[in-house]
């Protein structure tokens, strides 16, 4: 599968600020095309917008753009913002109408240049964002011992940025664009909204109904007492902190199932 940034014969690449680029482009595509209420994104619209053509000419400004100066604080919102661009360009430039997981190899080959190097959206998610994890509890790293790309990872693993991720589809966070300044209250803002949605508390307070992406990736929360503490500690309605505490926090999780129809308008 081709990159989807590759520079074409004659074409030249946004210069400046990439990532302030890519950050402002991702900002308008989703403002224009995704709407909270119903978590749909248009991608029928987006597809022949002004939105997807600069998205698109920013991405290919990434193929030369040397994220290695980045600092910190910087990193992290590059490429979050690197893999939410990935996500919408790949869904209408790979035609996934039929969903990202009926196209087996959207994560593994849906791919963008950046500063020289290939990174499919598994590489990004796992290798970067996850600080070179297995994707699979069982599975290997996605990066070997020298690969080179290691170096351009963020200097820090936030677990927030689960929910940061678009996926494309029902049971996916929201897609949004990043930047560095006030990225916590970002990252907090995204995990709680996304919670708000899809936790439940069930049985009298004795069940906590939470995401599938907490079974997958428990270990990045600590285990299963760090998934607990992580969600009961963003409960938001009265009735379901109250109905936790009466059990002194000692509830059993039981995970949702993901829904990863297409969330297209």
């Amino acid at each position: 599968m081709p990159v989807l940034n590759d520079i074409e014969a004659g074409a030249r690449p946004l210069i400046g600020d990439a990532p302030k680029a890519l950050q402002e482009a991702l900002a308008r595509a989703c403002a224009a095309h995704y709407r909270l209420a119903g978590h749909t994104f248009d991608y029928r619209r987006f597809a022949v917008s002004p939105e997807f053509d600069t998205l698109a000419a920013v991405a290919r400004s990434l193929a030369e753009f040397d994220c290695a100066g980045l600092g910190v604080g910087r990193r992290l919102p590059f490429w979050l913002n690197v893999y939410n661009a990935l996500v919408v360009h790949a869904v209408v430039a790979r035609s996934a109408v039929a969903g990202v997981h009926a196209m087996k190899d959207f994560f593994s080959d849906s791919r963008y240049v950046v500063s020289g190097h290939v990174f499919s959206l598994d590489e990004i998610e796992h290798g970067l964002l996850r600080i070179n994890a297995p994707r699979l509890r069982m599975g290997g790293t996605p990066f070997r011992a020298g690969d080179p790309r290691q170096a351009l990872a963020p200097f820090m693993f936030d677990e927030r940025v689960h929910f940061a991720m678009y996926s494309a589809c029902r049971s996916s966070p929201r897609p949004a664009a990043y930047a560095a300044d006030g990225l916590a209250a970002a990252l907090e803002d995204a995990a709680c909204t996304y919670l708000a949605a899809q936790v439940r508390v069930a049985d009298a307070g004795a069940t906590l109904v939470v995401p599938k992406l907490f079974d997958w990736y428990s270990a990045d929360f600590g285990g299963d007492s760090g998934v607990r503490e992580f969600v009961i500690s963003r409960l938001q309605r009265d009735e379901d902190i109250d109905a936790v505490e009466r059990r002194a926090g000692r509830v059993r999780l039981r995970y949702s199932v993901f829904d990863w129809t297409l969330n297209g308008a």
